[in-house]
């Protein structure tokens, strides 16, 4: 059985690979992902559907954990993209929210782009169904709309408000390319706010990571940039819609860590609370060997059946090697 590391950045070089290649880049997974029932597996791991507090490493059941929710400003809840039962934790966590604040809260995405904003504004127009075709959710790469539904038809039940967090692909194509970005991209985004040395050394320690090795700090430099970027524009997003509201963002658990993910980029006088929602690890049954069971990362943990007990170096595998090849090449094109 391989032994599982903390892959928070997995889903982020997936999608990244072959933006520096003029490759068609994605801001999402390579293939799109039918909808389809999956089995989750260590369905009966102890640890299935416990809730911790990490800066007291104690235990909480949901109903506390939602109490705590609904005093924050900023709320960010944590997911594996690919599964289900984080969007069921996520729809459970942000619908506790919605019921109770005394004004329609704003829901904000990670897999929404400013190209869907004027779709989200007239959401109510449509069916769900209908919703998630006209964004083409499917269709550039994320996981089953029919998962993320929930999350959508309870935030409409309460009358929230829709937002989309990340850039749009072709400014993450440009900057990814060494452009730079416009002056109104530049409004209220923060990009001055840059990662100190242990940050950023950090970050590139995990892209490694979880390039399984396969590419250096300085091929992996790029990426930090695009990641801080992403991170920037989902805090630049929750701060606007979450002015006199309570804002809740939907995002992979990398961006949602307190030391340099979407937090960083947050008005620090507010109340941030952040929620890692991390899948379970065959015959890890103690909290403390979870990487991500860390107070400086995470407010509270829930966790959950994993997908699969795939190792994500081989799972990858061939991707990885395809992006390892064509950044030889573009090396040896610039050198030459």
């Amino acid at each position: 059985m391989p032994s599982f590391r903390f892959f928070p950045l997995a889903c982020l070089f997936m999608r990244l690979i072959g933006i520096f290649f003029l490759a068609s880049f994605s801001a999402h997974a390579a293939e799109p992902v039918s909808a389809k029932e999956t089995s989750l597996l260590l369905s009966d791991h102890a640890l299935v559907d416990t809730i911790w507090k990490t800066s007291t490493s104690s235990e909480l059941d949901a109903d506390r954990l939602k109490a705590a929710l609904r005093k924050a400003d900023f709320v960010l809840l944590g997911e594996k993209h690919d599964n289900a039962r984080h969007h069921q934790v996520q729809a459970e966590l942000s619908a506790a929210i919605l019921q109770e604040s005394s004004k329609p809260a704003a829901l904000i995405f990670e897999m929404l782009e400013p190209a869907h904003q004027d779709s989200l504004d007239k959401a109510d127009s449509y069916s769900l169904e209908e919703l998630g075709t006209i964004v083409e959710w499917e269709a550039r790469g994320w996981p089953s709309w029919l998962d993320y539904q929930p999350i959508f038809a309870k935030g409409r039940e309460a009358g929230a408000a829709f937002f989309a967090g990340n850039p749009n692909r072709k400014m993450l194509m440009d900057i990814g390319r060494g452009g730079a970005l416009s002056k109104d991209d530049l409004k209220g985004l923060r990009w001055e706010q840059d990662y100190n040395e242990e940050q950023r050394d950090s970050l590139l320690d995990e892209l490694v990571d979880s390039h399984c090795g396969m590419m250096g700090r300085a091929q992996m430099a790029p990426l930090v940039t695009l990641q801080r970027l992403k991170d920037a524009f989902m805090g630049r997003a929750m701060r606007v819609h979450g002015k006199d509201r309570p804002a809740i963002l939907i995002a992979g658990n990398g961006h949602v860590r307190k030391d340099r993910g979407v937090p960083f980029f947050l008005d620090q006088d507010k109340e941030i609370l952040s929620v890692a929602v991390l899948e379970v690890v065959r015959d890890k049954i103690h909290v403390e060997e979870y990487p991500a069971f860390d107070a400086k990362l995470y407010d509270y943990v829930w966790f959950t059946p994993r997908v699969d007990e795939i190792d994500p170096c081989e799972k990858f595998r061939e991707q990885l090697e395809r992006m390892k090849e064509k950044m030889k090449k573009s090396d040896h094109k610039d050198n030459g």
